[in-house]
């Protein structure tokens, strides 16, 4: 047992290192190598735990699928109004400057990979999923009608937010990501309204 707490914990090691590698320098421009630079960690023992950059790209996307929710949210998370709750994740304040301007690393893996290697693609598209999983929930606890739809289009006010923060390396996008998540709201509120009062639920 206490052999196997060893391993996972240095796997994990090497993985949260490669993490902030793979996340500053892309994933083909950064080889396996490169990925635990200036580490302490040997060749021989990142290849004892991860036989191909593949492996270890997979590794570094299901932590970060693990961890973006609570990192992104989880600054907001003390609010209990649903609605306020996702405004406030638009506000940039609430975050470091590098959070918001790294990009979405699962987004950057499915871009990179795409037609070169599916469980890639698969694995940061579903990483990059985690945020919309976060919203649906939100948007149920709201009562909004098509939480669902609702949910995809915050996402994607999210990741075009990230997308562009990562590009001109400002925080800047996230203001204008708050007012089309304000509006797009305010537009479900609406027909939460027109629902009540016609007693369609």
């Amino acid at each position: 047992m206490d052999n196997e707490l060893e391993i996972e914990g240095k796997k994990l090691e090497i993985v949260k290192y490669a993490f902030d590698r793979f996340l500053e320098g892309g994933f083909h421009a950064t080889s396996m190598e490169a990925a635990v630079a200036g580490s302490g960690i040997s060749k021989r023992t990142l290849y004892k735990y991860f036989s191909s950059k593949e492996d270890l790209i997979e590794a570094v996307l299901c932590l970060y699928g693990a961890n973006v929710v609570h990192e992104l949210f989880g600054p907001v998370e003390h609010i209990l109004d649903a609605r306020e709750q996702i405004i406030e994740f638009f506000n940039a304040r609430k975050f470091s400057d590098r959070m918001l301007t790294r990009g979405c690393l699962g987004m950057n893996a499915a871009q990179e990979y795409v037609g070169k290697n599916e469980d890639i693609v698969r694995l940061g598209i579903k990483a990059s999923s985690r945020g919309e999983e976060k919203f649906l929930e939100l948007c149920k606890r709201a009562g909004y009608p098509e939480p669902r739809r609702l949910a995809k289009q915050l996402n994607l006010i999210l990741q075009g937010a990230l997308a562009l923060a990562h590009a001109a390396d400002d925080v800047a996008p996230f203001l204008l990501a708050r007012d089309a998540a304000t509006a797009i709201l305010e537009s479900a509120e609406r027909a939460q309204a027109a629902s009540a009062k016609t007693g369609h639920v």
